[in-house]
């Protein structure tokens, strides 16, 4: 654990326990029973002060299970670290698990269940986070697939050149998503959209959701397709069972939620082009070919290329 995090915790009258998990953006320390600290990696503490907005609006939604919200910010420099209201549970499955198993029926359920729980809140000031870093919210007067494809316009423009090696047409159907998403209809039923919600942020509790996790990655308030369709395609994104995970959840949640496949197939096009370099930027790592591999799929191209009414 990095020491500056120690004694910056330690300062403010804290005490640093176990680390309870690390990914991409941070390090999750155990403080209590009840509070966990953030130690952020490459995030302007600036960035992070919205995060208590957010968690004020998420306290007082109708979410019908506990979330993970920033209750305090301690900074020490260019070093920021996030106090949080822990919450209970385990793991739907462990991140990134090896040779993942086909999801099953009872996963099915759960996800569907975080997607429901997640769909009662509608405020508007959930859209208070930066939508990436050094990105700003998603406005409050444009459609959701217009922010989108305005977000997926300016990361392909910053960094074309991997997709551009990997895809030979990936200029003229980027052109042809953005079209697609901007003449997307505003969803009736804007919500708040986790942007991350893998099965190992979300926290089961005597067989039920007993809370979701680690909100800021894509989080907003916006069409809760986008969330339905990024969660069952990262449920398992390299495991020998990932894309029939994915078609079972996809199958799922179209059923539940009315939702409608080709907007399915937009939305990950969208987040493929959005998130292709944002891990690493020499397209080896294992997301970009992912994203790669989304962007070169039939069903992907074909959602893309048809016309809006066929």
């Amino acid at each position: 654990m990095d020491q500056r995090a120690t004694a910056l915790l330690r300062q403010h009258r804290w005490n640093p326990g176990d680390i309870l998990g690390a990914g991409m953006e941070g390090t999750v320390i155990e403080l209590s029973r009840d509070e966990v600290a953030k130690v952020w990696h490459g995030r302007n503490p600036t960035d992070l002060h919205a995060l208590l907005s957010f968690g004020s609006a998420l306290e007082q939604s109708p979410i019908p299970f506990r979330c993970s919200r920033v209750i305090a910010i301690v900074e020490d420099g260019d070093l920021a670290v996030t106090i949080e209201q822990r919450v209970p549970g385990r793991s739907l499955r462990p991140d990134a698990l090896p040779n993942a198993p086909l999801v099953t029926g009872d996963e099915i359920r759960l996800m569907g269940d975080a997607l429901a729980g997640l769909s009662q809140a509608t405020a508007v000031d959930l859209n208070a986070l930066p939508i990436l870093p050094a990105e700003k919210p998603f406005s409050h007067t444009s459609s959701f697939g217009v922010s989108l494809a305005d977000l997926a316009e300016r990361r392909f423009e910053r960094r074309p050149e991997l997709l551009r090696k990997e895809i030979g047409d990936i200029d003229a159907l980027v052109t042809e998503l953005l079209c697609r998403l901007r003449d997307l209809p505003e969803s009736d039923s804007k919500c708040l959209i986790h942007g991350d919600l893998i099965p190992a942020n979300v926290l089961i509790e005597d067989g039920e959701v007993g809370g979701v996790v680690d909100f800021g990655f894509l989080t907003t308030v916006g069409d809760p397709q986008f969330d339905a369709a990024i969660a069952a395609s990262s449920f398992d994104m390299y495991g020998p069972n990932a894309r029939q995970s994915e078609q079972a959840l996809s199958a799922a949640f179209s059923a539940r939620f009315g939702h409608d496949a080709e907007v399915y197939s937009l939305y990950r096009a969208a987040y493929a082009v959005i998130t292709n370099a944002y891990f690493a930027i020499d397209g080896q790592d294992g997301h970009f070919l992912w994203c790669a591999e989304m962007l070169k799929r039939e069903d992907v191209r074909e959602a893309i290329v048809s016309p809006p009414d066929s």
